[in-house]
């Protein structure tokens, strides 16, 4: 893994994890003790991450090493990953929603 894609990486997963908490990037900021706009800059490849930075991330964020790399999150059909990546574009509650609806829709499919 080169390190601009462990960059991105960690970059989508501290994005994707914030999001599920349902959190902003300045709530984050505030639990770990960042700078004012380090989330949106970190989301969006600017600053290469400390380490010590990232451990602090990891803990308001509530997660591990293991649950923070885990890469079975990767989807290998690009149409899935394209997918994941306009969810996680979504707000909180329209995430839920389109959620819901994809479930409904597979649900019917599979009858």
């Amino acid at each position: 893994m080169t390190k601009t894609n462990l960059q991105s990486y960690i970059s989508k997963r501290i994005r994707l994890l914030r999001l599920q908490k349902n959190i902003t990037q300045q709530q984050l900021e505030e639990l770990a003790d960042l700078p004012l706009k380090y989330t949106y800059k970190l989301e969006n490849l600017e600053p290469n991450i400390k380490i010590k930075t990232l451990e602090k991330i990891m803990d308001a964020l509530d997660t591990n090493i293991e649950s923070f790399f885990d890469i079975s999150l990767t989807e290998s059909n690009p149409l899935i990953n394209q997918l994941l990546f306009k969810l996680e574009k979504l707000a909180p509650s329209k995430q839920e929603r389109v959620t819901k609806l994809l479930i409904d829709f597979l649900d019917e499919i599979e009858k």
